[in-house]
C-alpha cells in the first residue's frame, strides 16, 4: 500500500466504453485506494442502464466520444461487439462463436463528443470502443497532454471493417509523448474446428486482441510536477502492479522534488 502518498487533486480516470460486460479490476483497485473520480462514457442505451451509478465520485454519460458528429451504432448480438464499425465477418468466422456474436441486430443514433471537448483534465484513460480507438484518440491531442497513462484494446488483425491497425494506434500515441510499457491482457483464439480442453475460448498462439498500456515517455516524465509524478506512481502501483517502474518513479520524485520516500517504499 502507498498510504504515504496523497495526491492534492483527485486523480481523474476516463473510462471510454464503460459497459459493465468486462470486469476492470485495474480501475477498481486504483479508484478504491486513491483520491479519484471517474468519468464514464457508454453510448449503448441498454448497457448504460446496467451501470451502477450510486457512487457520487463516478459520473456516466450516455453518449460516445469520437469526432463530434452523429453516428450509427451497430448493435450486435453480443453487446460487447457493438461498434460504429461493422464486424469483419470474413475474419471473425474463422474462430468459434464470433460469426454468431457479431451479427448486427439493429442500429441506434448516437451523438458523439470530441475527447478534446471534455472540460476536466484527465490523468488516466481506459478505452475499449471496438475498433474505434484511433478516431477517439486522434480527436483528443489537447487532452492527451495531461494524461499519464492510456490503456487501450486493439487487434493485430482488424476485427472490424476500416479499423485502424494496432501499429497506427501505437504510432499516434507515441507522437503524443507516450511509450509502450506493457500488455495488460493478451487474448488468443484457436482456428475452427480445433478446440482445446473442451473450451472454445481457449487459444494457442494466434493473437486475437491485446490490451496495451502506454505511459508518458521518459523525457516527458522527467518534466512532471510533484503531483503529476505521484499520480503516475499511484496508477502504475494499483492498476498495473509495475513495482519496479514505481521504484524508478519514486527515486525520480525524491531526486527532483526533495522527498524521501524510496526507503519507505522498499520496506514493504
Amino acid at each position: 500500500m502507498l498510504d504515504f502518498f496523497t495526491n492534492k487533486t483527485p486523480l481523474v480516470i476516463c473510462d471510454i466504453g464503460a459497459s459493465p460486460i468486462d470486469k476492470t479490476e485495474f480501475i477498481d483497485d486504483l479508484f478504491n485506494n486513491t483520491n479519484s473520480k471517474l468519468l464514464g462514457f457508454e453510448p449503448n442505451k441498454d448497457e448504460f442502464e446496467k451501470i451502477d451509478k450510486t457512487n457520487q465520485s463516478k459520473k456516466f454519460y450516455n453518449y460516445a466520444l469520437g469526432d463530434g458528429k452523429d453516428k450509427k451504432l451497430n448493435i450486435c448480438k453480443a453487446p460487447g461487439m457493438s461498434s460504429f464499425l461493422k464486424p469483419n465477418l470474413d475474419y471473425l468466422k474463422l474462430f468459434h462463436g464470433f460469426e454468431e456474436w457479431a451479427k448486427i441486430e439493429g442500429q441506434e443514433d448516437v451523438k458523439t463528443k470530441k475527447l478534446n471537448d471534455i472540460e476536466e483534465e484527465i490523468d488516466f484513460i481506459k478505452i475499449d470502443v471496438q475498433g474505434y480507438e484511433y478516431e477517439v484518440l486522434n480527436n483528443g491531442a489537447k487532452k492527451l497532454k495531461n494524461v499519464k497513462v492510456v490503456q487501450f484494446e486493439s487487434s493485430p488483425f482488424p476485427l472490424y471493417i476500416n479499423e485502424k491497425s494496432i501499429s497506427e494506434v501505437l504510432n499516434l500515441l507515441e507522437k503524443n509523448g507516450f511509450m509502450l510499457h506493457m500488455f495488460n491482457k493478451i487474448h488468443t483464439r484457436t482456428f475452427k474446428p480445433m478446440v482445446i480442453s473442451n473450451d472454445k475460448l481457449i487459444g494457442l498462439n494466434h493473437l486475437f486482441q491485446i490490451d496495451c498500456v502506454m505511459v508518458k515517455n521518459f523525457d516527458e516524465i522527467k518534466k512532471f510536477s510533484k503531483n503529476e509524478l505521484i499520480k503516475l506512481i499511484l496508477i502504475m502501483f494499483y492498476s498495473f502492479k509495475s513495482y519496479d517502474f514505481v521504484d524508478y518513479l519514486i527515486c525520480l520524485l525524491d531526486e527532483n522534488h526533495g522527498t524521501k520516500h524510496i526507503n519507505e517504499y522498499r520496506k514493504q
